[in-house]
């Protein structure tokens, strides 16, 4: 009996050595606790915003028309320049007005004019004049004056700072009637052709330093502060854009206007909070390579409860239950936030019975189908105050599940009943002489997460906008 009980306090003694060792491993019946849920939004894709652009530069042609001279003469016209002892010439050509095209970053400039030439020869010895000049010439007198097509061509690129260059040069040198002076068998008219071409090349040097010294800020700045605060969107909230690329495509010109394709990548956010706790005032590195047109936008977006309220109420309000012959509506709906993704409803109704309702439950949203439901849909402890103004029968399984049903928000729906709103957004003036004008064609969620002090909800918004810039600032 003795040796039992010594077996007994031995092995008991053990085993609560063993229980109070750190390296020993217990095992239990009991199955693990799950780990704690933890939702998240999925990862944000890049937005695209491909806009077309469209610039008037009637003011720029204006401008570029007066820099260039109507005529163009050598020097110390009407007298001769002698380019040799045994040599002179001179010429005039007077143009026509400028014909512009700009294809593919390509400018084309057409002159169309007239031109009269004239030269001496003469014979020299030791380098003085012993022989009388002997005269030849195209268009004096009563001959008319000759015609010339003359072609100025400019290559336009922008640097990623967003300044404009241009490369200017003549193209051709055309003469539609020819003129053959010969003076001692030579044919003066290749020369005061590449005269008048040397003197066009002048000039679109000035237009290249005209051009650099344009000054794109005034048009640039308001658009890049505008890009960097946060934008309203009506009763939607505030979009921050976080631009982080921005592309051009080629530029080509009618109807005295510039239009070419701006590309912005970004990763927008959508909140509540008009605060902005940082702005930016400048516009990403300028790049190139557009693909694509229209835009893409995927956006993040917070809002608090009072947001919520807003839209649930503009969603639900005027919704009719009957329940055992009672017409109830609802008028108001106020949402708060739980622990483990769940929300509280407090719905205000009035009709045969008047009240407020308390549900609970967690909002799901079905990428596939677009809609937020409450699947869970339950009555909350705080409704039973209210048992004796509608009576058990309101608090039945029946009566539940219709409120579960009733208790969707079809996205497509939504998106379609406010639509105007939100396109109101993409027709508006941004500053002085630029405004932005488009619409959107789609709006689904692709993300709903339901926090305690706020609800994350990602979008995607398809559509098209263009800007167009009436007022192009110099120096």
């Amino acid at each position: 009996m003795i040796n039992r009980k010594f077996i007994f306090l031995t092995c008991l003694l053990i085993g609560l050595l063993t229980a109070c060792s750190p390296s020993r491993k217990t095992t239990s019946s009991q199955p693990p606790r799950p780990a704690p849920v933890h939702k998240t939004l999925p990862p944000l894709p890049e937005s695209v915003l491909n806009l077309p652009v469209k610039i008037a530069i009637r003011p720029f042609l204006v401008q570029a028309e007066k820099l260039a001279p109507k005529e163009i003469t050598s020097t110390g016209w009407p007298d001769y320049i002698n380019s040799s002892c045994d040599f002179r010439y001179k010429y005039r050509f007077v143009r026509s007005a400028f014909q512009f095209s700009c294809t593919n970053n390509r400018i084309s400039v057409t002159m169309n004019g007239n031109y009269q030439i004239a030269g001496s020869k003469t014979v020299c010895v030791m380098n003085q004049a012993v022989y009388p000049w002997v005269n030849g010439s195209c268009g004096f007198g009563n001959e008319p004056m000759r015609r010339v097509n003359i072609n100025l061509v400019s290559d336009l690129q922008f640097t990623p700072d967003y300044h404009l260059q241009t490369f200017t040069r003549t193209g051709n040198v055309l003469p539609v009637d020819k003129c053959l002076v010969t003076v001692f068998k030579n044919d003066v008219t290749p020369q005061i052709l590449d005269s008048i071409a040397a003197s066009v090349n002048a000039y679109g040097k000035n237009i290249d330093a005209m051009i650099r010294a344009l000054n794109f800020d005034s048009s640039l700045l308001p658009i890049a502060e505008k890009a960097g605060k946060k934008i309203p969107l009506s009763t939607y909230g505030y979009l921050n854009l976080n631009a982080n690329e921005l592309n051009l495509g080629p530029v080509n010109f009618a109807a005295d206007t510039l239009s070419f394709i701006a590309g912005i990548s970004c990763f927008p956010e959508i909140s509540s909070d008009s605060i902005n706790y940082s702005i930016s005032r400048h516009l990403p590195p300028l790049k190139g390579n557009i693909v694509g047109n229209g835009f893409t936008l995927h956006a993040n977006a917070i809002y608090d409860y009072n947001t919520i309220d807003t839209l649930l109420t503009r969603t639900l309000r005027n919704r009719e239950f009957d329940v055992k012959g009672e017409k109830i509506k609802i008028a108001d709906v106020k949402v708060r936030g739980l622990d483990n993704y769940q929300v509280e409803f407090r719905i205000s109704f009035i009709g045969s019975k008047k009240g407020t309702l308390f549900l609970k439950g967690s909002p799901e949203l079905d990428i596939l189908t677009q809609t937020i439901t409450v699947p869970d849909l339950e009555y909350d402890l705080n409704s039973s105050s209210i048992t004796l103004q509608l009576g058990k029968t309101f608090f039945n399984h029946q009566i539940l599940e219709n409120l579960r049903k009733q208790a969707k928000v079809n996205v497509a729906e939504l998106y379609l009943k406010n639509k105007s709103r939100i396109d109101a957004q993409f027709n508006r003036k941004v500053t002085e002489g630029i405004n932005l004008t488009g619409g959107t064609t789609q709006l689904r969620l692709t993300g709903l997460v339901i926090n305690k002090d706020n609800v994350q909800v990602q979008t995607n918004v398809t559509g098209n906008a263009s800007l167009v810039i009436a007022q192009l600032q110099g120096n």
